[in-house]
């Protein structure tokens, strides 16, 4: 039996498609980082800018910033952060900052972004997930990548899907255990697949069986759409 061979332009898109994929993932993942290292370095030499005139106290012949200078502005900007978590670390100053931070910082662009990319990585802050499963809640055998949030009894879970890159938002559902795939994983590594849409995944399912990922009730669902189908042709005009 002779085979076609490939087209070349179905390969050209899906290279090109890879790399434009991979360099939008890169920037969502870099992108975070980047903003938090610009604000840095704008604080750090607005400090700098403050002190730069005791060099010339300090060695009047040069024309170059002391060295004191550099270490003094990194001490006060270490300083100013110190005194910013210490305040935030007490419940009066955690109610202010809340306050503050619902009122201005969360309608700042990206910032909802920056602060889960953060706290996820570093591991401040804990999840309050439980588990981390893989959830089909339409009995499609298309599987989402969720998060236990409670459990109701036995049978009946509340399972919260995040959406890509923000995962501060998503969907809530409430489905039975048997649309559910346990996984063991770290809640911390699933939501750096969120974060980064989808990559990871491929180390977060190593060692799995596939045939495990699909559950019950998809399979059950599968079945009959087969079944469906098989009667509607049967049941079409010859």
């Amino acid at each position: 039996m002779k085979t076609e061979p490939k087209s070349p332009v179905v390969e050209e898109k899906t290279e090109r498609g890879i790399i434009l994929d991979s360099l939008i993932q890169g920037f969502l993942i870099l992108l975070p980082l980047t903003i938090i290292l610009i604000l840095i370095s704008i604080v750090f030499n607005f400090i700098f800018g403050i002190v730069a005139p005791l060099s010339s106290a300090l060695e009047p012949s040069s024309e170059d910033p002391h060295w004191l200078i550099n270490v003094l502005s990194l001490a006060i900007f270490c300083l100013f952060v110190f005194l910013i978590g210490l305040l935030v670390r007490n419940k009066i100053g955690k109610v202010y900052f809340k306050s503050f931070e619902k009122k201005y910082l969360t309608k700042l662009p990206l910032y909802n972004l920056i602060h889960q990319t953060v706290y996820q990585f570093i591991g401040l802050k804990k999840l309050p997930f439980s588990e981390v499963v893989l959830l089909d809640p339409f009995r499609s055998g298309t599987m989402m990548t969720g998060f236990i949030t409670d459990q109701i009894n036995d049978t009946l879970y509340t399972v919260f899907v995040p959406t890509a890159p923000n995962p501060t938002n998503g969907n809530i559902y409430h489905v039975p255990k048997e649309l559910i795939t346990f996984l063991s994983v770290s809640t911390q590594d699933a939501m750096r697949t969120v974060m980064g849409m989808g990559t990871g995944t491929a180390s977060m399912l190593a060692g799995m069986e596939l045939t495990d990922i699909l559950t019950k009730g998809s399979e059950q669902e599968i079945k009959k759409s087969e079944l469906d189908d098989a009667l509607d042709t049967m049941n079409k005009p010859v």
